[in-house]
């Protein structure tokens, strides 16, 4: 998975709508949806429960994100010297 991939999962896992992710990461939401398609195909199950109204964290999605914060934090920490 690479950083901007993580960067997308975790924030649609916070905004929970493509379109505001897709605005907060200056990025199209066809590009938020791709990436979130192409994690949930290299880990074979879905992240993410859509429906036309909402968007919510599968059981693989919340473990996703609880494995990944850690380790983005760190890399953040790595790269800017800064936690957020």
């Amino acid at each position: 998975m690479e950083h901007r991939d993580i960067e997308i999962f975790l924030a649609l896992a916070e905004e929970l709508h493509f379109g505001r992710t897709a605005g907060q990461l200056h990025v199209s939401p066809a590009r938020v949806s791709q990436a979130i398609k192409k994690q949930e195909r290299a880990i074979g199950a879905e992240l993410f429960a859509r429906t036309s109204r909402n968007v919510r964290l599968t059981l693989a999605g919340e473990q996703l994100r609880a494995d990944l914060i850690p380790v983005y934090r760190g890399l953040r920490v790595g790269i800017c010297g800064r936690l957020w």
